[in-house]
């Protein structure tokens, strides 16, 4: 049967609208790119904003216990784990559907929290009893409980090399425990009031924030001695190091600004302007864009890290607090 020139336009026209559609959805499956997000704890309603970040909008609200402060999320991008003082437990939350599944009572004040790759275990930071307990998340139960120093805050677990290390705000100590055998391997002496704890991704700079003498306090951890004491802005609270670990970035709550610390040289080398009260920071996995929760305008800024500038302001809950790590890749 001989076709028509007209009939073979068509026919053409026709495959390529089709080969179209399938080379796109084979590309729309195969390449498609992570969703990344925010949770961010909302202290004073009482709830976690979920902010889309390559969207910049707040797409979900997440009810949690009494006062949600501190937040870990499990590496294999599947839960979220919000510490609630006010209710004396710990929210467990899906971090891929947006919902809570389950709440864990863990003690008088759970403040800092981290947990590992999977979210199996949490560890949480008692400010009253001083105390870190070991949440078995699956089982809803505490498999054990630490001994540190007074008002335990931030913490944080370096799984590689099965450490955890904690702030102890009224010590002025930082604690370094091994996570498997779970004992206090050394005490290191840092500035006044220790709170946000950050880490290098190589694991050897660990960097402690002191609240009430507005600096940071650099540890080596091979030795665990003092590398150096950097000034910072006005009570600084939290910290984050970029991922090539260049620069660490810390937040100032009576500034309401970031400061922009150089690691190697071991100095401040720029402030960033935010909003009302800055408290939790995060970054995200590429480095080029730092968040930042405001407690007292409710709100998140984004940071652009190669500029210096402020990009945005997202609105979020009340007293958004976000302390620990709260940015995760699906």
């Amino acid at each position: 049967m001989r076709i028509s020139a007209k009939e073979n336009a068509f026919l053409k026209a026709t495959l390529n609208r089709v080969a179209f559609f399938v080379l796109t959805a084979f590309s729309l499956t195969t390449y498609a790119e992570p969703a990344n997000y925010a949770f961010i704890t909302n202290q004073l309603s009482n709830d976690i904003s979920v902010i889309d970040i390559d969207k910049q909008v707040v797409v979900s609200t997440i009810s949690a216990g009494k006062a949600p402060a501190g937040i870990a999320l499990s590496q294999d991008g599947q839960r979220a784990i919000v510490t609630n003082p006010d209710s004396q437990n710990i929210s467990v939350l899906d971090a891929k559907q947006f919902t809570e599944i389950s709440q864990i009572p863990v003690g008088q004040g759970p403040v800092g929290i981290a947990t590992n790759h999977d979210g199996s275990i949490a560890y949480v930071a008692d400010w009253y009893e001083h105390k870190i307990s070991v949440v078995d998340v699956n089982k809803q139960r505490i498999r054990h409980r630490i001994d540190v120093g007074k008002s335990p805050a931030g913490i944080i677990y370096d799984e590689p090399r099965n450490r955890l290390y904690v702030a102890n705000r009224d010590d002025n100590t930082v604690s370094m425990i091994d996570a498997k055998s779970q004992q206090v391997l050394a005490t290191v002496a840092v500035g006044k009031s220790p709170f946000g704890l950050a880490l290098t991704a190589d694991g050897q700079r660990l960097f402690s924030v002191n609240v009430q003498d507005s600096s940071v306090t650099m540890i080596d951890t091979q030795n665990l001695s003092v590398a150096a004491t950097i000034a910072v802005g006005e009570w600084p609270y939290c910290a984050v190091s970029s991922p090539d670990g260049k620069f660490l970035y810390v937040t100032n709550q009576d500034e309401n600004s970031v400061s922009v610390v150089d690691i190697a040289a071991a100095k401040s080398i720029n402030t960033i302007d935010v909003e009302d009260s800055p408290e939790g920071i995060d970054i995200s996995a590429n480095g080029k864009h730092l968040y930042v929760s405001n407690w007292g305008d409710d709100s998140v800024s984004v940071i652009d890290t190669t500029t210096g500038a402020r990009v945005t302001d997202i609105k979020t809950g009340k007293g958004s607090r976000a302390f620990g790590d709260f940015i995760i890749s699906q």
